[in-house]
């Protein structure tokens, strides 16, 4: 009896160990030869709920996680500049944000009270238009003069979107006070809450940008359709000569419903930036798996996704401020000499 109880113990002991070895093969497959990240958890800065950043950030999010071992990914709503501030202090470690507002995070420009040192650039990822738009009911709105005395939706706060729209303004001699002083208000937050606004009629204009759609504007066309206020030509290739990363663009015919001619309207460029302390061979990795999983945001965003390519990755960065981890893959890719 007792040398059965001994067998027993050793078998059970034996089948411990064959447990044992499956469960860490097993682990072992499932990680494969994916490569492990310095830290168990990314943040990533996106857009505010309804804009244009937040889905890609989202894909983003399943890349990494899929990616990389052991990777826990999440993203925080923010804006441009907001984005930029938050990698300089370490609260995120990668951040969509506008071309035009890095540069001057560089620097201590328009919506920076000092230079960011932190922060290097990954990719240039596609254009985003500049919307400027009222419900199409609204017979009393059709030019930018017209909205002085209206009630303004500026999108978040810590966006670039606010910073760009008033550099448009100066060139119509608008600025913050003149719309309080003709009796007009300024109110930010994320797109989804300043479209339902518009069409509650709880603000007048709503302004954001888009690819070249805001998704947020097209839900409340089901019930009210909207209408795109242009700017005119001359004061596009004003802003365009004073070098702040502001271009011209047109938002397409048919972006929104009874839109029968494309719009004018002044464009900025969504860029991925990290901050400059993070290990290069995991920028390398991150830079990599983004632009080899080009599929998984074109079958989420293909809109905005056409846009991506490893041809226009610099496109409006310059190279000295590239993160050496992206660096070495643009070498690596042909992109970069």
């Amino acid at each position: 009896m007792k040398k059965i109880s001994v067998l027993l113990a050793i078998l059970i002991s034996f089948v411990g160990i064959l447990t044992a070895c499956g469960n860490n093969e097993a682990a072992s497959n499932e990680s494969g030869d994916k490569p492990s990240a310095p830290d168990k958890f990314l943040e990533i800065g996106s857009g505010p709920m309804g804009s244009g950043w937040y889905p890609i950030t989202t894909v983003m999010l399943d890349v990494y996680m899929d990616g990389f071992a052991g990777l826990n990914v999440s993203q925080v709503e923010g804006g441009s500049t907001a984005n930029l501030k938050s990698l300089e202090i370490g609260d995120i470690q990668l951040g969509l944000n506008y071309t035009s507002d890095f540069a001057a995070a560089l620097e201590g420009g328009d919506g920076f009270d000092e230079t960011l040192k932190e922060i290097s650039s990954v990719a240039s990822l596609y254009p985003v238009y500049q919307t400027i738009a009222t419900t199409a009911d609204r017979d009393d709105i059709n030019t930018i003069e017209d909205i002085v005395d209206k009630h303004i939706f500026l999108g978040p706060k810590g966006g670039g979107g606010p910073v760009a729209f008033w550099n448009m303004m100066k060139e119509y001699g608008i600025d913050e006070t003149t719309i309080e002083e003709a009796g007009g208000k300024v109110s930010y937050g994320n797109y989804s809450d300043g479209a339902s606004m518009l069409k509650d009629n709880n603000v007048d204009i709503f302004v954001g940008g888009g690819a070249p759609f805001i998704p947020a504007l097209q839900e409340i066309e089901i019930t009210k359709p909207v209408k795109v206020i242009p700017i005119d030509d001359d004061k596009l290739n004003s802003i365009q000569d004073k070098g702040l990363g502001i271009a011209s663009g047109e938002i397409p015919a048919e972006t929104y419903k009874n839109q029968s001619e494309a719009i004018p309207t002044y464009t900025m460029v969504t860029m991925l930036s990290a901050r400059s302390d993070m290990e290069e061979e995991y920028v390398y990795n991150i830079t990599k798996m983004f632009w080899e999983n080009l599929s998984a945001f074109e079958d989420q965003i293909p809109e905005r996704a056409k846009h991506f390519t490893i041809d226009t990755a610099l496109d409006g960065i310059d190279a000295e401020t590239l993160h050496p981890g992206a660096k070495k893959y643009y070498e690596e890719a042909g992109a970069l000499e």
